[in-house]
């Protein structure tokens, strides 16, 4: 009907109308045989979605029965003994919305009740949705911070903001083909990884907090989304690679604070940081990272692209905790130093012309591939002339976007979700929720919803990992939401392991003794227990 030229008789069609025609059959008789019924999949028609594994089936009757009840028998019968070992209210309300939004990211992405549009490169487009991402910014611009600090956590979050929004603009339009695109977003991924290094560097040199409870609340903070995805889609923990990328760069800042402490304060810490780019460097070029014990027990993670993640920004994060350095220990001399006025007119001169000759270079390239070569040397230009002009006047340091930050402040959930409910078909594809011939209402739709659900993902993942980080005592309390940047003293949660009985058996003797010798409470032990359980339930189910 929309194309009367297709036929002229109702019987006969035109032979474009039937190269359509065949292609979809082949397809649907095809697609069954040559795509292969575990995730990923990358089809968008013609496919018919395997039936859930039981992990699914379990993770859906603990999302959407067993919290519903508990929270009702928490309501009813708050004295009820059993309680004791059960989260508290707020926790569990949380657990739930975790649960049903991942649940909805499985319908969307692992079932034909959502189509899937192929993506497709539309220059103007993509310019159109950067420009009004930037009038938008530009529209929210206000006075932000009073003290107008070097890298203040308003800028930092604005910043983490705006790239957020230029990468999923860059997914969603499928421009990774065209070089003069990927190149700079490569340098906004190096800018994430930046921004880890010095602000990671500046906590170790200001707190001297080498614990292991910081360390493991900004892990668990980072991965906790990504693993639930890994394990409720049936995709490689790999495929949401800024999570494993985020982590890695946190352990080794750590590591490389955390050995010879007292180095930090004097000249010997350059020696470190040169010391630690040498070693992970090596490690990466010589193919030293453990992936042969994965493979003993059951975990099969891409080597090549883990080791291409690495390598193409091994020397940012060095870059950031070279920058945290020199603010902490001479930043307060060189703004007293009467040649500082000269010295900052040079340093914004000098940045002024490092991007547009960083542009130049990256658009001489011949391809992606031969910039690829060349990023982990050349992006610190980039990164530290935008630091610099960003931070050149204390107006500029005062004042940024409040849209900006708002979508900083839910950055990974934006970076992570996006596969399953931004987009579609493991990120082949973009997820329809209205109308396929309505593409950009779709757009708004879909982002409406698709922030809304980050939002609460934002909450929740916070609420569970202050759980999970909450010692053992007998007194339950609600968990509240933990920063990424900064752990607050978490809420205790219910004692796991108090009196069952007015006359215990044996076994709850013996957990009732591990429970007040606080075993439970040892970092190192929940660290072994919760990665045994993840490897078990690996092996099980996938």
């Amino acid at each position: 009907r929309t194309r009367p030229d297709a036929t002229l008789d109702g019987l006969h069609y035109s032979r474009a109308f039937e190269d359509v025609a065949i292609n979809v059959l082949l397809n649907r008789v095809c697609n069954r045989d040559t795509i292969s019924p575990r995730p990923p999949f990358r089809t968008t028609c013609c496919f018919e979605y395997p039936p859930p594994v039981r992990f699914v089936t379990a993770y859906a009757a603990l999302t959407l029965l067993l919290i519903p009840a508990l929270l009702y028998v928490r309501a009813r019968r708050p004295t009820l003994a059993l309680l004791r070992v059960v989260p508290g209210a707020d926790t569990l309300r949380q657990l739930g919305v975790f649960g049903a939004i991942l649940l909805l990211m499985y319908v969307c992405d692992r079932t034909p009740l959502f189509e899937k549009l192929q993506k497709h490169f539309v220059g103007w487009v993509f310019a159109a949705l950067s420009l009004a991402s930037l009038a938008a910014g530009a529209a929210t611009w206000q006075h932000a911070d009073k003290t107008g600090a070097f890298l203040g956590r308003a800028q930092t979050d604005e910043w983490k903001g705006w790239m957020q929004l230029v990468i999923l603009a860059y997914h969603l339009m499928n421009a990774s083909g065209v070089a003069a695109i990927y190149n700079p977003v490569r340098v906004l991924v190096a800018m994430y990884l930046y921004m880890t290094g010095y602000g990671h560097c500046c906590y170790f040199y200001s707190k001297r907090d080498y614990g292991l409870r910081r360390l493991t609340a900004v892990l668990l903070r980072t991965n906790v989304l990504a693993v639930g995805l890994a394990y409720v889609m049936g995709t490689s923990y790999m495929d949401y690679y800024f999570a494993p990328l985020s982590s890695i760069w946190v352990l080794i800042v750590w590591l490389t604070m955390r050995i010879a402490p007292a180095a930090n304060y004097t000249r010997l810490v350059w020696a470190k940081l040169a010391a630690s780019a040498c070693v992970f460097s090596a490690v990466n070029r010589w193919h030293l990272w453990p992936f042969a014990l994965l493979e003993r027990l059951g975990v099969s993670w891409s080597e090549r692209e883990w080791e291409f993640r690495f390598g193409t920004d091994i020397f940012i994060v060095y870059v950031g905790m070279a920058t945290a350095l020199l603010v902490l220990q001479h930043g307060q001399q060189l703004q007293a130093h009467p040649r500082w006025p000269q010295l900052r007119r040079w340093a914004v001169l000098a940045a002024a012309l490092g991007l547009p000759l960083y542009f130049y270079f990256e658009l001489t390239r011949e391809s992606k591939f031969e910039y690829n070569k060349w990023h982990p040397y050349i992006a610190p230009v980039p990164v530290l002339s935008f630091v610099v002009l960003r931070n050149a006047t204390e107006y500029l340091r005062s004042h940024s976007s409040s849209m900006f930050r708002s979508a900083g402040l839910i950055s990974l959930e934006l970076f992570i979700a996006q596969f399953h409910l931004f987009l579609a078909a493991d990120t082949k594809a973009v997820l329809v929720l209205v109308d396929s011939r309505l593409w950009f209402v779709n757009l708004f739709f879909t982002t409406m919803v698709f922030v809304a659900m980050c939002r609460l993902l934002g909450s929740a993942s916070g609420a569970i990992t202050a759980w999970l980080m909450a010692p053992v005592s007998p007194e339950p309390e609600s968990a509240d939401v933990i920063p990424m940047a900064e752990l607050p003293h978490a809420p205790e949660r219910p004692r796991a392991l108090d009196r069952l009985a007015a006359d215990p058996s044996l076994p709850a003797r013996i957990a009732q003794g591990l429970a007040r010798a606080r075993i439970l409470d040892n970092l190192a032990l929940r660290w072994a227990l919760g990665l045994a359980l993840l490897i078990a339930l690996n092996n099980h189910y996938y």
